[in-house]
């Protein structure tokens, strides 16, 4: 076996995994099938991953996160209406903005459903708040407010916020013109030994990792070691120090 280094690159932010793979390029992990609990955690746990940084690669500062709730009279009766609900919604973003000079909007939202009332949580491109809070037209308790992302950990808490409790099928839906974070593998960089050198002596050692992925602050890393296969398995995150970005006069 050999090792494989895998850089996933989401705006500002890097994620590192290392990992060993078979000689047909798989990851090689434990052989025992998981149950059925154990694939439910583990395929939230990627969704609520993917989330994350689809979040920090299509969103910034100063974009709007919107909260619009429904009206008594006015409540539907299933997610699907309030879908519609939400496009349409979006259709009058889109006119704004085009008639403004402002470019296509990016946006993600999350329905949820607490004792029979419907509401939704977004994010999208900037906007006056006044303008995206007055175009729901369902509600009288919509919220906008400027997405201020951590500079370690971007728009995490947002996403694990959102997708506390999905509602449906799909755990969010999103508007078709985001970015995918970029990915990138390097193998053989690292011996067995190699990584178990990092996991054991160098894995909160923040200068080793400043170095070696150069422009980046070191955030955490985390080593798990796989009795089965007698490997170390490493994640890492670090961030690009990010510069204050202006918003223009019209989105404030």
């Amino acid at each position: 076996m050999k090792s494989r280094e895998k850089r996933i690159i989401s705006g500002s932010y890097l994620e590192l995994e290392y990992f060993p793979i078979t000689e047909h390029g798989h990851r090689h992990d434990n052989k025992r099938r998981l149950t059925k609990k154990e694939q439910q955690n583990l395929n939230e746990k990627n969704a609520v991953k993917k989330l994350i940084r689809l979040i920090n690669t299509n969103f910034v500062a100063g974009d709007i996160l919107i909260h619009p709730t429904y009206r008594t009279d006015e409540m539907p009766n299933t997610e699907k209406e309030v879908i519609k609900d939400i496009q349409n919604y979006f259709r009058c973003i889109k006119a704004y903005r085009k008639k403004h000079g402002l470019p296509p909007v990016k946006y993600i939202y999350v329905v949820e459903c607490k004792n029979g009332r419907w509401h939704w949580h977004g994010i999208m491109s900037a906007i006056d708040r006044d303008v995206a809070e007055k175009l729901w037209k369902h509600g009288d308790y919509t919220n906008a407010d400027r997405f201020q992302p951590t500079e370690q950990e971007g728009g995490e808490a947002f996403a694990r916020y959102i997708s506390k409790k999905p509602m449906g099928k799909r755990r969010w839906n999103s508007s078709t013109n985001l970015k995918n974070p970029t990915v990138k593998t390097k193998d053989g960089q690292h011996t067995r030994r190699g990584i178990a050198r990092i996991a054991t002596q160098r894995i909160n050692d923040r200068a080793y990792w400043e170095r070696k992925y150069k422009g980046y602050r070191f955030v955490s890393a985390t080593p798990v070691y796989n009795d089965y296969n007698g490997w170390w398995y490493i994640y890492a995150k670090m961030y690009r120090n990010k510069r204050k970005e202006k918003i223009p006069h019209l989105l404030r």
